[in-house]
């Protein structure tokens, strides 16, 4: 049986000070605690450690041989013991993210500005991903948790925390009148150029079901697969884009604005994904608390 961490730390403090009083008093213990933590060693490997004297302890050629490993070992264990101390108290680690590309693109630079004044230790491996994909990557196990707006599917194994929500928009140019509008209704865009994601995108789907059922139907000018290619569309005045709110990063479209759309109001959500049988680790838990909190200040 290898020895324990206990009988390793009392062997080099008595190694080291020469002294089985001395070795109690630095390792807090009573001086037959020490003794006995020594002899266990002994008689577990059949090794004298110590040649004893009326006066000291001296080291035998088996203790001075043994004595570098069990330095090597405590080492370890005490590096190893700091190392899970900054993991819970959030001063190390490292956090594997799934995120939609939409809302790494649009969301995603506010919360990590928050996350990394407060936890720069922490590192970060982003995966950007197309929003059907991450369903797909965090039950694989390649990230902790995805982000983006996915619908509850019924699928017991999957955890789904809304984050917040917003309506879908008519994203235009800023010319003066567009954007002095609080809302708009569908039937005041129609006759507009729209630019849309495309036929089978979830967000698509819920469009058209929801136009359905008061009779219209969308027929945009332009169908997309990227929400940065409908918005760069836009921002060059090929159209209107017809996304939530939310994924318009003003700092990269600083000419676009959005407008909400109701008569029906569609909301589309940002919601957390994880895995329902697996807990986050500290640091993936604080991140999502910042994003809350972020995004919060966000939501429509």
């Amino acid at each position: 049986m290898p020895p324990s961490l206990r009988q390793l730390e009392a062997l080099v403090a008595v190694y080291r000070l020469g002294s089985i009083t001395k070795a109690a008093a630095e390792l807090r213990v009573t001086q037959s605690a020490i003794s006995l933590l020594i002899r266990q060693i002994e008689e577990n490997f059949q090794l004298r450690l110590f040649d004893r004297t009326t006066r000291a302890l001296h080291p035998t050629a088996a203790c001075r041989e043994a004595i570098t490993a069990a330095e090597r070992i405590l080492s370890g264990a005490q590096g190893l013991s700091r190392r899970m101390r900054d993991l819970a108290e959030i001063k190390a680690g490292r956090i594997s993210i799934a995120v939609s590309a939409g809302v790494a693109s649009a969301l995603l630079p506010r919360v990590f500005a928050a996350f990394r004044s407060r936890h720069p230790e922490v590192s970060i491996d982003l995966r950007d991903v197309a929003p059907d994909e991450l369903l797909t990557v965090v039950m694989a196990g390649h990230a902790e948790f995805g982000l983006g707006s996915v619908e509850d599917e019924g699928v017991p194994e999957v955890r789904i925390d809304p984050l917040m929500q917003s309506p879908l928009s008519a994203i235009g140019i800023k010319d003066g009148r567009f954007e002095k509008h609080r809302r708009l209704s569908w039937d005041a865009i129609m006759s507009s150029d729209l630019i849309t994601m495309r036929h089978g995108t979830r967000i698509r789907r819920q469009i058209d079901e929801a136009l359905a059922q008061t009779g219209r139907a969308l027929k945009p000018a332009w169908e997309v697969s990227l929400i940065t290619t409908a918005l760069a569309l836009t921002a060059e005045g090929a159209g209107i884009s017809i996304l939530p709110g939310h994924m318009l990063p003003k700092t990269q479209f600083p000419t676009l604005t959005a407008i909400p759309l109701s008569q029906p109001t569609i909301y589309r959500h940002v919601s957390l994904l994880s895995r329902a049988d697996f807990g986050l680790s500290p640091a993936a838990q604080r991140f999502v608390d910042i994003a809350k909190g972020v995004l919060s200040t966000k939501g429509g």
